[in-house]
């Protein structure tokens, strides 16, 4: 069984039938949900309560998409009841499950980091739609990409190719910096004010404990500088 420390936010379990004995599921949504159990789908690792026992996960089925709602249920399992545990999907496995406009320069995207020693993973409709084969794309979803910068030189290139490719596809998604602690990507390559220091503005941080406020300088001095690939 895996400890609690290695599950973090968009992690994909797959739930033993204990598990699925166990959950309440709400009337109108048994259906969905118990095509979700036959079918075998993951659910997804989210913030983690406060109530939460020691001994359970926090998870979320995001279900497809119906009358323009997007219907969630959430629950807590415990570690035992977890039969598959794996972290979020890579990029270039979904790129086919892509509207066929995105997949060319999705490709190149993923080349490009590739070439930087970056892997990005997905998140959200993309790897739901191709997880579930359920339509969870339309012409306003986004691209949810998380992005694991092991140093700030690849932090750099990898938000120049977030914000390069963001002209071309609807990209969306976070940093995710030691400590499992997220940021937007969006939120960090924002300029602030002429009258606040970068390094010192504080950022929205989200981890699987909860959400606080910390400095870029905070984040950046748990990465060294490093050096790309050749």
């Amino acid at each position: 069984m895996d400890s609690f420390a290695h599950y973090q936010r968009h992690d994909l379990v797959w739930l033993s039938d204990t598990a699925w004995q166990g959950l309440v599921l709400p009337t109108d949504l048994q259906a969905r949900l118990g095509l979700w159990q036959q079918e075998e789908w993951p659910a997804v690792v989210t913030r983690r309560q406060p109530d939460a026992a020691d001994d359970e996960v926090c998870i979320g089925f995001p279900l497809p998409p119906l009358d323009g709602n997007k219907p969630r249920f959430a629950a807590r399992i415990k570690l035992d009841d977890i039969a598959i545990h794996q972290p979020s999907l890579s990029l270039h496995s979904v790129i086919m499950t892509a509207p066929a406009v995105w997949q060319a320069d999705l490709q190149k995207l993923h080349h490009e980091a590739l070439l930087a020693g970056i892997k990005l993973r997905v998140y959200g409709s993309l790897s739901m739609q191709f997880l579930t084969g359920q339509a969870y794309l339309n012409a306003a979803s986004d691209i949810d990409i998380l992005f694991r910068p092991y140093h700030q030189a690849q932090l750099r290139v990898g938000l120049a190719l977030l914000q390069q490719y963001s002209q071309l596809l609807p990209l969306d998604g976070e940093i995710i910096f030691p400590d499992e602690m997220a940021v937007a990507w969006k939120e960090w390559a924002q300029c602030p004010s002429e009258a606040t220091d970068y390094l010192q503005q504080r950022v929205m941080v989200k981890s699987l404990q909860g959400v606080s406020l910390r400095t870029r300088q905070e984040l950046l001095q748990q990465l060294p500088e490093g050096e790309l690939p050749c």
